[in-house]
């Protein structure tokens, strides 16, 4: 049993497994990853994954990396196997549910073990062989519900989900104003089409309050081949989550019938308060 530190990122740990040294010898020629586990405390976890930016909470992840609790608990919960749900006797049935119910959207693929006063039964975190490494290395449940898999919705908790695509860019500034104004979304993933950037794709990921998008390939290949589209689908998971309103809000940062006529050479001077970026060195084959 390996147990890491409440802020270490999951994958690293997984990946030391299949390290190889200098003399050809790994770890796993001697052990196998068997279960990937992370207890959320059902007291805190609400507060610290939604709740307003905790920047007196800032952690340094290893590898010297500053990220948000809110990051570094996302992304346990997404890798993990199962997940055990921690002082779930110190809290109401209607908040161990509302967590539960969070834990369940970020990972549908995880076993949920409920801890009753930190006793969990054995056989559901030792020798459960429930690790599969391409599985963790990927966002559990983001790809079916691009895909439109239905996923049930744990409507009792008021936990939902909905998935915005669009095959035009957003205008920068509009879509940085959208970002201020939107409430109640825990956790959004997917990619994006930045119109003052038009060439490049780019990932969307938001946890908590923090979002970052950033570049990913760009859309055509050397030969002029359309690579991926363009087109843009942003998966979006919230508490109390207002659908229409989020594809409204979202849909109004898109580039209007006008602008999209005039091309990618007007977009590119379009105001955009957005970070920069380092852009992709090649392109896509």
């Amino acid at each position: 049993m390996v147990e890491s530190t409440g802020i270490s990122e999951p994958m690293p740990v997984a990946a030391s497994i299949d390290r190889v040294f200098d003399d050809g010898s790994s770890p796993g020629d001697v052990a196998r990853l068997d279960t990937m586990m992370t207890v959320v405390d059902c007291a805190t976890f609400p507060e610290l994954v939604a709740g307003d930016r905790h920047d007196e909470r800032a952690m340094e992840a290893e590898g010297g990396e500053h990220r948000s609790i809110s990051d570094l608990l996302i992304d346990q919960v997404e890798s993990a196997d199962v997940v055990v749900l921690g002082k779930a006797d110190l809290v109401t049935d209607q908040v161990r549910g509302a967590v539960e119910a969070m834990v369940r959207r970020l990972n549908p693929r995880a076993d949920v073990v409920v801890g009753d006063r930190g006793a969990v039964p054995l056989e559901r975190v030792v020798g459960t062989g429930l690790f599969d490494h391409e599985a963790a290395s990927s966002v559990a449940g983001w790809d079916d519900a691009l895909l439109g898999g239905h996923v049930p919705e744990p409507e009792e908790y008021e936990i939902s989900s909905t998935v915005f695509r669009s095959d035009r860019p957003f205008h920068p500034a509009r879509l940085a104003q959208v970002l201020a104004d939107l409430r109640g979304v825990l956790r959004s993933k997917g990619f994006c089409w930045i119109a003052s950037r038009p060439e490049v794709l780019a990932v969307w990921s938001q946890a908590g309050p923090n979002l970052v998008i950033e570049p990913a390939q760009y859309w055509e290949a050397d030969d002029g081949a359309t690579a991926l589209g363009p087109s843009q689908g942003v998966v979006l998971i919230g508490v109390r989550l207002d659908a229409p309103a989020v594809h409204g809000l979202l849909g109004s940062a898109l580039l209007t019938d006008g602008e999209l006529s005039q091309g990618p050479d007007a977009w590119r001077g379009s105001p955009d308060p957005l970070p920069t970026w380092e852009m992709p060195s090649v392109h896509s084959h």
